[in-house]
Order: C-alpha cells, then sequence, then structure tokens
C-alpha cells in the first residue's frame, strides 16, 4: 500500500467489502489513517440495478443506505462502528457473490473520485474529486484523492471483482493478511461442499510490448551491473537489437528520442514500471521494482 503522506487536499478513500472480518477491515484503516470509507455490506436482494450506487443518501442514517445493521453479524457492527470513531464511513449495499455487481460499484465509486478519468497518475490510485458531503448531499470539492481496496475481507468473488475493478480504473488494491487463523488450516480444510460454481468476466489488460520488455530487460541486465542508463544508451542499444520502434523512426536523432520516448518510456513510466531522473541534458532511465517483476513476467516475449 502507498503509506507516502497526502497532500493538504488528498485524502485516502478505501472501498472494502464488509465480510466476515473484523481485524482485516479495521486495523489497515486506522494504520493508514483513511479519510473515507466505503463499506460493501452483503445485500443479495437488494433493489436497483447492478453495479448502481446512490450517492445522494444521507450515509449517516443506515435505514437511508438500505444496509440493514441487524442482519449483520456482533463483530461486523463492532467494525462498522469503530471505523466510524476516525473516518467516515459510507455503507453501500452490494451482492457480494455477484462479481458484476462488486465490479460494478467498485468502479462507479472509482469514478465518483475521478479514477479512470486521466486526472490521475494510475499509480497508488490518485485522482481528482468530485465529491459529496459527509451528509450525503452533492457538490464538487477541489483536490485530489487516494484510492486503495482490500481484497482480502470479502468471499473469494468479491477479491475478484475489486480486483479487477483496480486494474480496470487504475486504483490500488492490497491484502491483508491474517496474525492467527481460528482453526489449523493444516488440519481441517477452509470450507466444505459446494454450493455452485460462477463465472468470471474476461477483461483484456494491456500487456506490455515486446519492445517494452526488451527494454525492461535492459535495464534489469544494467541494475544488476551497478551501473546508470540513459536515454542515448538505451537508443544505441536498441538499434543493435533491431527493435521496432527504431526502425520507424527514421535517421535524425530527434526522431529516434521522440519514437524511444513515445513507444517505449512513456507507457512504462505511466505504469510505474521506470522512473526518469534529469541528469544535465539528458535523463537516467531507473527499472522500478514493480517494472522488475513485470520483465520477469513478461520476458516470454523476448521468444516470440
Amino acid at each position: 500500500m502507498d503509506v507516502t503522506a497526502p497532500r493538504v487536499s488528498e485524502r485516502r478513500v478505501h472501498i472494502v467489502p464488509l465480510g466476515h472480518e473484523r481485524d482485516r477491515i479495521v486495523e489497515p484503516l486506522r494504520r493508514h489513517r483513511a479519510d473515507v470509507v466505503y463499506l460493501l455490506a452483503d445485500a443479495p436482494d437488494r433493489p436497483g440495478e447492478r453495479g448502481a450506487v446512490d450517492f445522494d443518501v444521507d450515509f449517516d442514517d443506515p435505514g437511508a443506505t438500505r444496509v440493514d445493521p441487524n442482519a449483520l453479524t456482533d463483530y461486523q457492527r463492532d467494525a462498522w462502528e469503530t471505523l466510524d470513531e476516525f473516518a467516515e464511513v459510507r455503507a453501500l449495499p452490494v451482492e457480494l457473490a455477484d462479481v458484476y455487481d462488486v465490479l460494478g460499484v467498485t468502479t462507479t465509486v472509482a469514478a465518483r473520485h475521478g479514477a479512470g478519468d486521466g486526472s490521475g497518475s494510475g499509480r497508488g490510485g490518485h485522482t481528482t474529486v468530485h465529491d459529496s458531503d459527509r451528509n450525503g448531499h452533492g457538490g464538487n470539492r477541489t483536490g485530489r484523492d487516494r484510492l486503495f481496496a482490500n481484497v482480502s475481507t470479502g468471499p473469494r468473488v468479491a477479491a475478484v471483482g475489486v480486483a479487477m475493478a483496480c486494474m480496470i480504473v487504475g486504483a490500488r488494491p492490497y491484502s491483508v493478511e491474517p496474525e492467527t487463523h481460528h482453526h489449523d488450516v493444516r488440519e481441517e480444510p477452509l470450507t466444505a461442499g459446494v454450493e455452485r460454481t460462477v463465472d468470471l468476466p474476461l477483461y483484456p489488460m494491456d500487456a506490455p510490448t515486446h519492445d517494452q520488455v526488451a527494454v525492461l530487460g535492459r535495464l534489469y541486465e544494467r541494475s544488476n551491473e551497478d551501473r546508470t542508463t540513459d536515454k542515448w544508451n538505451l537508443i544505441e542499444w536498441a538499434r543493435g537489437r533491431e527493435l521496432a520502434f527504431l526502425k520507424e523512426a527514421g535517421e535524425s536523432r530527434t526522431a529516434k528520442y521522440r519514437a524511444l520516448e513515445t513507444r517505449v518510456l512513456d507507457p512504462l513510466r505511466d505504469r510505474g514500471y521506470v522512473e526518469l531522473e534529469p541528469v544535465g541534458r539528458s535523463d537516467t532511465v531507473h527499472l522500478t521494482g514493480i517494472g522488475r517483476r513485470v520483465f520477469f513476467a513478461f520476458q516470454h516475449k523476448l521468444d516470440e
């Protein structure tokens, strides 16, 4: 999770399924000082279209939100009440066993906070905000939020829906490992029986291109040798390997720089895979930790 201190105008906004958990819901939000928490409460028979969210209700009135506290367990109510002591809590009715409902509600909340509209960086869920106040009255607020989502606290289908929504809109998912379990999973299975199977939606994800993976690999090699790499070094290296982005660039030095930036470095930087450090008249290109893992995941493209 991104734990850097927010700017004055930023808020930390979290989306959290209210599953059969207490500590894994509350403690990460307390430790990382959440400002706004959307609790996704299970409501299999809720009215309205799947994925729809009513932002105009009074979130301080559970009756208005259509989330019935009496239908919750004691520890779920305790989690809600504890969160309300340090964060603004907005309970939303969601059918947690319906991946499309979870996906739709999460992306709708993200859109409310500006995620995926091109205003955020796509890294760490930075978003421009068009939000309502605590009592649900509509209105715009100038500022930026950071959007996060807990994938640990609901059923597996809900975790998939939340995680997919994060990938689609550029929010930051996080997982919370429990300190203890109530029974030893080495001795007993976690569940028993099968009620049904559920087909999950398929969404195409943008994988890095062959050239982008090749550049990530070059940066990985150079970092292992403790050597810096600038843009011209990458261009010279790419020319020796006849990478496609240079073949279409033309012969001028300016055209080669532009091709490297637009076809390779800009997409990698936008996704957080590389960072650029100005040094003199050039930029040193650094591989990030995420970029290293992405290279490992997609290095098979270099054999295609």
